[in-house]
C-alpha cells in the first residue's frame, strides 16, 4: 500500500535537487528572479483586465489564463461559453481536452477527465468541493447555467497546497468577479429554446454584472438565471442492474430433447419508456470583495441554484424473467439463428409515474489575504456547500395484465416485444393449439389488446429527502524568501466535515375495496380496468399499450389514496426502510512546499500533503418480496428489513508531486509533473446495505427443488424453508480503500502568434486499488465484506455460508494504468476562418482479484478516442461555426469471469455481461451577428445529426452481438437569443 508513496517521495526529492543543483549562478540572477516575480501570484492579485469581443480574444483569453497556472490546465472564459451552444457548465466542459460528457435525459449532466468517470473528478465553486445530493460523489453540473460564472478551470495536474481527492482532475467553477474585469459592467441574454420531441418552447433569461465603489477598493460580481425547459426523452431500457437470460426452449418437450435444443442468451426485461419533463432552473451568484491596501484583500462569495422538475413517465414493462427457469415449460419457443423467443406467463405492466422534485445547492466561503513584514502571506477560508434534494408527492398508477404469452428480440439498439395469441404463438413455435385443451397451461388469455383485462393493481407513493453538507475550514501560510536558491516556502492546514443522508417514506400496494370505507368514487378506482378510462397510444411512440390523461391518473390518486393507511396498518413499508442511511465523513489534511527557481526561465514547485479520512455509515438489510405467494398469503408477507451495525473505517496517507515550469522563449511553455492523488468510493459503494432481489425463490428443506412460490406451505412450515442460491443480492462495501495514483505529465505549448497555438500533452497514470463495479459474481454471504444479520430473519433460513450466485458489489481492482496524449491546435486565418480543434487519445488496462475476472481489462469510464472540431468565419459583426464532437465507447461494467471458470462457459464465465456506452457523434450549429456594439443575436442548432445516448451488453455468440439494456432519443433543439450590453 505505502511503497508507491515512498517511491515518488523519493522521486521528487530527487528531482528537487538535481535541478536546484543546477540552478544558474546567483551573480547571473537579474533583478527580475526576485520573489515577488518568482512566485505565482496569488487568486486574490490575478487581474484579467482583457476587453474580450469575438471568438478568437475569447480563446486568446483563456490561453493566457491557462499560462499563468502552476500546473496543467485547460480553461474556458465566460467569453467562451457563449461562443458554443452548451446550455450549462458540464456541455461547456466536454470542447476541452480530455474531457467527456454524460448525459441524463439529454441534457449534459457529468464529466469525465483524462479517461476516470464523474466520480474521480472532484467539482468545487471558487475553490471549494461542492456539495451534490445523489448517492455517487459525482456532482451534476447541469444545475449550474453557463452564463452564470467566470471562469472554469479543469486542472490535470495538482500541486500539494490543492485538494488530492481526484485523480482524473479538478473542474473549478469561478463566479464572476468585479477585479477580475476591471471594470462596471452590466449584460443581459434573453433565449428562447424549441425541442422537436416534445413540440414545446422553453424561455430563458440571464443578466450579469459587475460595480466598483469606495474608490475601486470594493468590488460587486453578480448574476442572475431563470429557465423553463421542456423536453421529451423517449427511452428502450433493459436494466442496467439486471442480467440477460439463457433460454431453451421446453414447452411440451423431454429432458432430453430440452438438452438438445438451441440455446440463446437474451433479455430478461424490457421497459418502454417515454419521459415528458419540465424544468424550472433558476440561479444566483454573488460575490463581494474588498481590497483596501496592496496587502490586504477580503471576499465573500455565495452561488445558490435551485430547479424544480415536473416529469411524467409513461412506462410499458414486459418482465420476460416470469417465465420459468428451465424445465417449467414455460419457455415457448427459441431461435438459434434470429435469437427470438416466445414465453408464457408473462406479466405485462402499464405504468403512470409523476414525479415531482425540488432540488437547491446553496454553496457560499468566507476568507481573505493579508500580506505582513514584507515577506509574509496568509490566506484563510471558511466555506459551506449544502445541497436539498425533495421529492415530496410522488405518485404512480399501475395496470396489469397477468399470464401472457409474449414475442421478444434482442438486438443492439433495440429490444422488440409483442403480446401473442395463443394461435400465432403456437404457429410460430410449430405447434398445435387445440383451445378446449390449451398446452399453454395457465396463459393465454388472449393478445393483450383486451383492455378491460389490465386491472389496476397496485397504487405507488413516494416522499423522499436526501441531504448532503460539506463545512472546511483552511489556513495557509507563505514567506518569501529572498535569495538564489529558493522563491518561497508554503505551508497549510485543512478539515472538512461531511454529512450526507437519506429518508424516504414509499408505500406500494395493491389497493382494496375493503379499505374504502364505502367511498364510491374510491370502491370504482380500485375495481377499475385500463378498458375504463379514455385513452390513446402516444405519438412517434414504441408503445403498444395506450394510455389515459395525467388528469386521470389524479384522478385515480386522489380517489385510492385513503386506503393507505388501512392497508398498511399505520406501519412504515419496507420500502420506506431499507433506502434510508446516514453517513458521516470527516477528513483533515496538512502540507508543505516550496518554489525553486531553475534559472531565469524555470521554477519547480516540489512538497508533500498528508491527508486522513474517517468514514462512518449505516444502512440495512432487506428483501421485498414482489411475487413469492404460500398458502394464499400474498406478495409482502415476506418483507424484511433490518438496521445493520454501524460500518466505519479510517484511512490515511502521503502524497507527494514534484511540478517543473520552464518557458525557455516567450513562444513555448514547457512543463512535466510527478505527483500523487486519491479517490474515495461513491457512498452508494462504500455505505452499509444489502438488498436482496424482489423475485426469490425458496428451496424446500433437505432438497434442492426451488420455486417462486410455495402455495402449499403455511408459515410454520415455510419458517424451514431455505434461500436459493439463485437469488441475486446488492451489496455495499464499507472495506473499500481509496483509488491511489502515481501520476505523470508533460506538455508543450507553443504561442507563436495570436492567430496560431498548438499544444501536445502526454500523461500516465499508475493506479493502485482501482475501484470498479462488478455484476453477477458469484460469493458465500460469509465472505461478504459487511456482516448480515441472516440470524434475525424468522420468516425462512438465510444460511451464514450460503453461496449466491449473482451478486452485484464494487471492489478494489489490482492495478490499473492510463496513458494517452491530448493534442490541440487552433489557428485564425486573415479572411476570417478559424479551426478550433482538439484529440486525446487514451489506453489503459486493468487487473481485478482472479476470483472476479481472469485476464486484464480496460478502466471502466475511459473513452478511447475524443475528438472536437470547430470550423467557422468571424468577422467584426458576424461569425458562424459547426461544432463537432466525437466520443468512442465507454465500458461502463464489468461482468465477472473468475479464473475458475472456463472461458467457453458463458454460465460461468459472465464476459458478455460487460456493459458499454456506444459511440457519438454530434453535430452542432451556432451563428451570431453584432446587430449595434451594444447588441447580439444568436441562433443555435443542436444535435443535427439525432444522437442517441446507447448503451448496450457486450453480448456473445449465444445473443447474436452487442444487447441494448439503454437507449435515450431526445431528437434536435433549436434556441433563438439576445445578448444585451449596457456598458
Amino acid at each position: 500500500m505505502h511503497m508507491f508513496k515512498w517511491t515518488a517521495i523519493a522521486l521528487s526529492v530527487s528531482v528537487a535537487f538535481a535541478t536546484a543543483a543546477q540552478t544558474a549562478d546567483p551573480a547571473s540572477t537579474t533583478a527580475d528572479d526576485s520573489p515577488e516575480t518568482q512566485s505565482q501570484p496569488s487568486e486574490a492579485n490575478d487581474v484579467e483586465i482583457v476587453e474580450v469581443k469575438g471568438v478568437k480574444q475569447a480563446d486568446l483569453k483563456a490561453r493566457d489564463l491557462e499560462r499563468m497556472k502552476n500546473g496543467f490546465s485547460s480553461v474556458i472564459s465566460t467569453d467562451d461559453l457563449g461562443n458554443f451552444v452548451d446550455q450549462n457548465v458540464a456541455e461547456s466542459l466536454r470542447r476541452l481536452p480530455g474531457v467527456t460528457l454524460q448525459r441524463s435525459e439529454g441534457e449534459g449532466k457529468y464529466v469525465t477527465v483524462r479517461g476516470l468517470g464523474p466520480g474521480f473528478v472532484s467539482v468545487n465553486m471558487n475553490g471549494s468541493q461542492m456539495s451534490g445530493a445523489g448517492e455517487e460523489r459525482k456532482v451534476g453540473l447541469d444545475a449550474l447555467p453557463a452564463d452564470l460564472l467566470g471562469t472554469i478551470e479543469v486542472l490535470k495536474t495538482l500541486t500539494p497546497d490543492q485538494n488530492l481527492n481526484s485523480i482524473g482532475g479538478t473542474v473549478n467553477v469561478k463566479a464572476i468577479s468585479a477585479f477580475d474585469r476591471g471594470k462596471n459592467t452590466l449584460k443581459m441574454r434573453i433565449q428562447d429554446a424549441y425541442s422537436e420531441n416534445r413540440g414545446a418552447h422553453s424561455p430563458k433569461f440571464s443578466v450579469d454584472g459587475t460595480q466598483f465603489f469606495l474608490d475601486n477598493t470594493f468590488g460587486i460580481g453578480f448574476a442572475l438565471s431563470h429557465e423553463e425547459r421542456k423536453t421529451q426523452i423517449d427511452e428502450t431500457r433493459h436494466h442496467s442492474t439486471t442480467e440477460m437470460k439463457f433460454y431453451t426452449a421446453d414447452l411440451g418437450k423431454t429432458e432430453e430433447e430440452i438438452a438438445a435444443g438451441e440455446e440463446i442468451l437474451a433479455p430478461s426485461q424490457l421497459e418502454y419508456r417515454r419521459e415528458v419533463a419540465g424544468r424550472t432552473r433558476q440561479a444566483a451568484a454573488l460575490n463581494l470583495e474588498f481590497k483596501p491596501s496592496a496587502n490586504s484583500y477580503y471576499y465573500a462569495k455565495g452561488t445558490y441554484t435551485q430547479f424544480e422538475d415536473d416529469d411524467l413517465a409513461l412506462r410499458e414493462f414486459y418482465d420476460f424473467q416470469d417465465a420459468g427457469s428451465v424445465g417449467d415449460g414455460e419457455i415457448v419457443y427459441v431461435n438459434g439463428q434470429t435469437k427470438e423467443f416466445i414465453l408464457s406467463d408473462i406479466d405485462v405492466f402499464h405504468q403512470q409515474f409523476i414525479q415531482e422534485s425540488d432540488n437547491k445547492t446553496v454553496t457560499f466561503s468566507v476568507g481573505g489575504e493579508n500580506r505582513f513584514a514584507d515577506r509574509f502571506v496568509v490566506d484563510y477560508e471558511y466555506a459551506q456547500s449544502r445541497s436539498d434534494e425533495d421529492a415530496i408527492g410522488d405518485r404512480r398508477v399501475q395496470f396489469r395484465e397477468r399470464d401472457l404469452i409474449v414475442y421478444g428480440q434482442g438486438l443492439r439498439d433495440n429490444i422488440r416485444a409483442q403480446i401473442l395469441s395463443p394461435e400465432e404463438a403456437a404457429n410460430i413455435a410449430g405447434l398445435t393449439y387445440d383451445p378446449d385443451n390449451s398446452i399453454f397451461g395457465t396463459s393465454g388469455s388472449g393478445n393483450g389488446t383486451e383492455l378491460s383485462n389490465y386491472l389496476f393493481d397496485n397504487l405507488f407513493l413516494e416522499d423522499g429527502v436526501r441531504t448532503d453538507e460539506i463545512k472546511s475550514a483552511n489556513i495557509n501560510l507563505r514567506a518569501d524568501v529572498f535569495n538564489n536558491w529558493l522563491n518561497y516556502v508554503k505551508v497549510g492546514v485543512e478539515v472538512t466535515e461531511r454529512d450526507h443522508a437519506r429518508d424516504k417514506d414509499r408505500w406500494s400496494f395493491a389497493p382494496s375495496e375493503s379499505d374504502c370505507s364505502g367511498d364510491t368514487a374510491c370502491i370504482d378506482a380500485v375495481n377499475s380496468t385500463l378498458g375504463d378510462y379514455a385513452s390513446s397510444i402516444p405519438e412517434d411512440s414504441s408503445f403498444q399499450l395506450p394510455f389515459e390523461s395525467r388528469a386521470t391518473v389524479e384522478e385515480v390518486v386522489n380517489a385510492t389514496r385513503q386506503t393507505v393507511e388501512p392497508a398498511t396498518d399505520g406501519e412504515v413499508s419496507i420500502e420506506s426502510t431499507k433506502g434510508d442511511y446516514t453517513i458521516v465523513e470527516n477528513t483533515k489534511s496538512a502540507f508543505a512546499m516550496v518554489e525553486v527557481p531553475l534559472g531565469m526561465d524555470a521554477t519547480l514547485i516540489t512538497g508533500v500533503r498528508w491527508a486522513e479520512t474517517e468514514f462512518l455509515s449505516t444502512g440495512y438489510m432487506s428483501l421485498e418480496n414482489d411475487d413469492f405467494e404460500f398458502n394464499g398469503a400474498g406478495a409482502g408477507a415476506l418483507d424484511i428489513a433490518i438496521p445493520l451495525p454501524e460500518a466505519s473505517i479510517t484511512y490515511s496517507e502521503f502524497f507527494p508531486s514534484a511540478h517543473v515550469k520552464w518557458e525557455p522563449t516567450e513562444n513555448i511553455l514547457v512543463r512535466g509533473a510527478v505527483w500523487t492523488s486519491f479517490t474515495r468510493p461513491s457512498f452508494k459503494q462504500a455505505r452499509a446495505y444489502a438488498i436482496f432481489d424482489s423475485d426469490i425463490e425458496l428451496c424446500s428443506p433437505g432438497s434442492e427443488d426451488c420455486e417462486d412460490s410455495q402455495d402449499g406451505a403455511s408459515m410454520q412450515q415455510l419458517s424451514q424453508y431455505v434461500l436459493g442460491s439463485d437469488n441475486a443480492l446488492d451489496v455495499g462495501n464499507p472495506n473499500l480503500l481509496p483509488m491511489t495514483s502515481v501520476n505523470y505529465d508533460a506538455s508543450i505549448g507553443w504561442y507563436p502568434g495570436e492567430n496560431l497555438f498548438l499544444e501536445a500533452a502526454i500523461f500516465y497514470k499508475d493506479i493502485d486499488k482501482f475501484i470498479v463495479d462488478v455484476n453477477g459474481i458469484g460469493m458465500s454471504i460469509a465472505d461478504l465484506p459487511l456482516t448480515l444479520p441472516v440470524n434475525q430473519v424468522t420468516e425462512f433460513v438465510i444460511p451464514q455460508d450460503l453461496y449466491l450466485n449473482e451478486i452485484n458489489i464494487t471492489i478494489n481492482g489490482d492495478k490499473a494504468k492510463v496513458y494517452g496524449v491530448e493534442l490541440s491546435y487552433n489557428q485564425y486565418f486573415e479572411n476570417g476562418f478559424f479551426l478550433q480543434s482538439n484529440a486525446t487519445l487514451l489506453d489503459s488496462e486493468a487487473t481485478l482479484d482472479s476470483s472476479i475476472r481472469q485476464g486484464k481489462v480496460a478502466l471502466p469510464d475511459q473513452a478511447d478516442t475524443t475528438f472536437n472540431l470547430v470550423i467557422g468565419w468571424e468577422s467584426e459583426t458576424f461569425s458562424a461555426r459547426l461544432i463537432g464532437n466525437i466520443r468512442s465507447d465507454v465500458l461502463e461494467q464489468i461482468g465477472s469471469c473468475p479464473a475458475s471458470a472456463d472461458l467457453s462457459d458463458p454460465q460461468g464465465c459472465k464476459i458478455w455481461g460487460d456493459q458499454y456506452q456506444a459511440d457519438v457523434k454530434s453535430l452542432d450549429f451556432k451563428a451570431q451577428y453584432d446587430v449595434t456594439d451594444m447588441i447580439q443575436v444568436y441562433f443555435d442548432a443542436i444535435n443535427l445529426t439525432e444522437e442517441a445516448d446507447l448503451r448496450y451488453f457486450q453480448g456473445n455468440a449465444m445473443s447474436g452481438g452487442n444487447i441494448l439494456y439503454q437507449k435515450e432519443e431526445y431528437g434536435r433543439s433549436y434556441q433563438l437569443g439576445m445578448n444585451i450590453k449596457f456598458y
